[in-house]
């Protein structure tokens, strides 16, 4: 039969050929589909291994140390200069823990020193006594007049990206937490010296507690700017427990509001962006090559300085148009630039994307950029915050002045101002005005309107738990009178 194929078509080569077309023509659809989709996948992971072979061929130049550029960031320019740093590093070094059982009892809801039994006040004493040469370091440290961040480096860690995340902010973790411990033993020591009836101590110490956290706000990683106001509640906390002790005199509560002013005067950044940017500096030129002049094509880690979607990250590799490295310093700049103005905004102008006339729009931040954005745009409601308490303590004391000079509370802020008590009413950037102040039959009440943008009428807000919470997602925040 094969004979007779060959004799009749007289070339076994085309034979051949048309043995096998006939037999695929017999070929079920299913398995031609099957096939062909084989193919088609086939060339498509051929065409993406081509396109993606850019970003791992190549090195970054590491040109910058960003570590040592924040140490620098915030140093004055003078020669000879002391850091209160010093100071405060040695401070949360020499610093004891308090025993278990006084930590247990420190964190029961509603446990107070100025309510404690003598048990419990003489373990805080002996436990504040073994922290008085971290106490004293602390003191000096405020008095010092200048404060910069510095920055040590794991050098053991070899992280081709977010190197700074991984080498440097664990390091300085490492310090700032034992920042937050001692700001914490300080404020448990001026509510001891309230106790004991040491006031003017007890002053001079609160007062130390803001300095602190004024040397270490607007400089350095978002971190230490976080523990900064974390250390200002505590300082703010100390004075209110000082103004529940009755019958402070005026002079002392002018010192007070002497020193609260001259603490939070001037146009303060409270939180400044310099570090976060400083970081993704430092990724985009390890994960970028450098031409010299500014630019450079994308490693494989470059990449998520790409589009922030996936539709835009696969576009962006099949048309082998990888961001270069000019691309993603001008889309960090221009969003960081527009992040930091928002932060000097009142929070209903603070949007970080308003209208199409954004420099940088949500969707064209880097993969990178979009993750963490959330988090920086939560931000302004800190700031804020943090204005709204500085203003309410300043009119709290003021209220307490006028009551100690006239002997009455007054019926307005307003009566203040006009008295020379206070500068200007302040308002309350949360409700639709000044800080809401009302005369009660036992004394006075201020808050603000919280973060629901709501008068609830002086109720407080709650935790999940229950518990009494400033800023909580419903309920006032109120400032007095002081909750337990």
């Amino acid at each position: 039969m094969a004979r007779q194929l060959i004799g009749e078509f007289g070339d076994p080569k085309l034979l051949a050929v048309l043995c096998r077309r006939a037999k695929k023509r017999c070929w079920p659809l299913w398995f031609k589909v099957l096939v062909r989709s084989v193919q088609s996948l086939s060339v498509l992971i051929l065409y993406c291994v081509l396109c993606s072979l850019p970003l791992f061929v190549g090195k970054p130049t590491v040109k910058v140390d960003y570590a040592q550029w924040l140490s620098e960031r915030w140093r004055p320019s003078q020669k000879g200069v002391e850091n209160a740093k010093q100071y405060y590093d040695q401070a949360a070094k020499l610093y004891v823990k308090p025993p278990a059982a006084l930590e247990t009892r420190r964190e029961l809801p509603g446990w107070t020193i100025r309510d404690c039994n003598e048990a419990d006040f003489q373990s805080l004493t002996d436990w504040l006594a073994e922290n008085k040469p971290a106490l004293d370091l602390v003191r000096k440290g405020a008095a010092t007049a200048h404060y910069w961040p510095v920055y040590d480096v794991n050098e053991e860690q070899k992280a081709p990206f977010l190197w700074m995340a991984v080498n440097v902010v664990p390091e300085a973790m490492k310090t700032i937490s034992g920042y937050e411990s001692i700001a914490h033993a300080m404020r448990d020591w001026v509510a001891r010296q309230v106790r004991v009836g040491a006031v003017d101590e007890a002053i001079g110490d609160a007062l130390v507690i803001l300095r602190f956290a004024r040397h270490l706000e607007g400089k350095g990683l978002l971190l230490d700017q976080l523990v900064a106001r974390r250390i200002g509640e505590l300082g703010r906390d100390a004075v209110y427990g000082l103004l529940r002790k009755p019958d402070i005199s005026n002079e002392i509560l002018q010192r007070v509001q002497s020193g609260l002013d001259s603490l939070f005067a001037g146009d303060r950044t409270l939180i400044s962006l310099d570090g976060e940017k400083a970081s993704f500096y430092d990724d985009i030129q390890r994960t970028f090559t450098d031409d010299g002049h500014g630019g450079g094509r994308a490693l494989r880690y470059g990449f998520f300085f790409a589009a922030g979607d996936w539709r835009g990250n696969l576009a962006r590799m099949l048309l082998f148009d990888y961001p270069d490295r000019r691309e993603a310093m001008t889309m960090v700049d221009a969003y960081f630039e527009q992040v930091q103005a928002a932060l000097g905004k009142p929070l209903g102008e603070a949007g970080f994307f308003p209208g199409e006339g954004a420099a940088i729009q949500m969707q064209k931040l880097g993969l990178l950029i979009s993750t963490v954005s959330p988090a920086y745009e939560g931000l302004s409601q800190l700031v804020w915050q943090s204005r709204t308490e500085e203003a309410a303590l300043v009119a709290t004391v003021a209220i307490h002045r006028c009551k100690a000079e006239r002997g009455t509370y007054p019926d307005r802020l307003e009566d203040l101002v006009a008295a020379g008590l206070l500068a200007s009413v302040p308002d309350d950037p949360f409700g639709k005005g000044p800080l809401t102040y009302a005369r009660t039959a036992d004394g006075f009440t201020l808050h603000s309107w919280g973060k629901n943008r709501a008068d609830d009428g002086v109720r407080r807000g709650t935790s999940t738990n229950g518990e009494p919470k400033m800023w909580a997602d419903k309920g006032d925040t109120v400032f007095w009178p002081v909750g337990p």
